[in-house]
């Protein structure tokens, strides 16, 4: 399509020709003429003229305003009007067709040129708008969530495909309703509304949660800019977290009940801390997972010097009680008793009564529980 060239729909021959003439002398190209409006539907879709100079009062069974009507919705050229006189009525009919001028006859050149330049601008801008909106909706259409975009005064001026997906009948036919007619749906929330109202000249972007429709919701209201860098749109977008935050909440849970096992560990151990005997756990194949304050007093030594040891290392080699690798992985069940000279870190004797429990969890033994009590003469 030439932004120059302009096809003339007129069935005076006269004007035409005059029109012609004048358009050339101005440094258009004419691409062609036709009388009726038949004929002009035809040659436009071959020629495609970057503008149509279309008469109202054509001859024939199509007027002016019927072919710029077939003009406008098959082929996208912006038309201006001719027109010697129009009544009302005319006018009314003709601003349906979307015209981008009028041109009163008689005409002169410099109205007719500035009527055709000023066309010509606008349908460029018009593009660029159509252009811009096309690319918006397309990302728009990208996102998976729902979004939609509002006016100042909260009116939807679009939503995406995901919106349109879960909210069928919101905007199904006619234009799209204001956000409170979506509150009173039951299809956003009032807190979501309110938000809007509160948060929409944030010059960035406001995100809150909320729990709406059996669903935990994730909003963000982002501002839009215009040329002047002022907002004068906003774009919502809503993100289903349900399953976030039943993770989360099943998270807080168990934090709370480690929290709560932790407390009654160290209660625990402060219990075992107090006692005057001596407490060693293991795990089932004897290593030391566990040793008490009073092991450690006597002893000497400390949980890192003795833990991922093995306990035989604390018996005195002379002594026939059996504590080695071997006595836990054939004895696993049963518990021990007896008396048993130990070790100390030092090489001190201490002869102790001894008994050992297995631990069970779930009917699974996990661990063996020393409890040796010092012997004294």
């Amino acid at each position: 399509m030439e932004q120059k060239s302009i096809f003339i729909v007129e069935d005076e021959a006269i004007v035409a020709n005059d029109l012609k003439e004048t358009l050339q002398s101005l440094g258009y190209t004419v691409a062609g003429t036709a009388k009726s409006g038949e004929t002009a539907v035809e040659k436009i879709g071959e020629l495609r003229p970057g503008l149509v100079l279309m008469d109202i009062h054509l001859a024939g069974t199509m007027d002016g305003i019927e072919t710029a009507a077939k003009v406008h919705s098959l082929y996208n050229i912006p038309v201006v009007y001719l027109t010697a006189y129009a009544d009302n009525a005319l006018l009314d009919r003709a601003k349906l067709t979307e015209p981008y001028g009028y041109i009163i006859k008689p005409y002169d050149d410099r109205g007719l040129q500035s009527t055709i330049e000023m066309a010509l601008y606008k349908f460029r801008a018009d593009e660029r708008v159509k252009e811009n909106e096309a690319l918006i909706r397309s990302i728009l259409n990208i996102n998976p969530d729902p979004v939609f975009i509002i006016d100042k005064d909260t009116n939807i001026l679009s939503i995406n495909t995901a919106f349109s997906q879960q909210n069928p009948h919101a905007g199904a036919s006619g234009p799209l309703p204001p956000l409170a007619t979506l509150v009173t749906a039951g299809i956003i929330s009032p807190v979501l509304l309110e938000a809007v109202q509160k948060h929409f000249y944030d010059k960035i972007p406001y995100k809150f949660e909320e729990e709406f429709n059996n669903k935990w919701l994730s909003h963000t209201i982002s501002p839009l800019f215009d040329q002047n860098n002022q907002v004068f749109r906003c774009a919502i977008e809503s993100y289903d977290i349900t399953d976030i935050k039943k993770r989360e909440l099943d998270l807080t849970g168990l934090t709370r009940q480690l929290e709560n096992e932790k407390q009654s560990l160290a209660l625990f151990a402060a219990m075992l801390d107090s006692m005057d005997d001596f407490v060693v756990a293991t795990d089932m194949m004897g290593t030391v997972m566990y040793i008490n304050k009073a092991f450690r007093e006597r002893f000497g030594y400390t949980p890192d010097e003795i833990y991922t040891k093995h306990i035989s290392i604390i018996k005195d080699p002379e002594d026939p009680f059996a504590m080695d690798t071997n006595a836990f992985f054939v004895d696993k069940k049963r518990v021990w008793s007896g008396t048993v000279t130990l070790l100390n870190k030092f090489g001190i004797r201490i002869k102790t009564l001894i008994k050992s429990t297995p631990v069970a969890v779930d009917r699974q033994n996990v661990c063996r529980v020393f409890v040796l009590r010092e012997r004294m003469g």
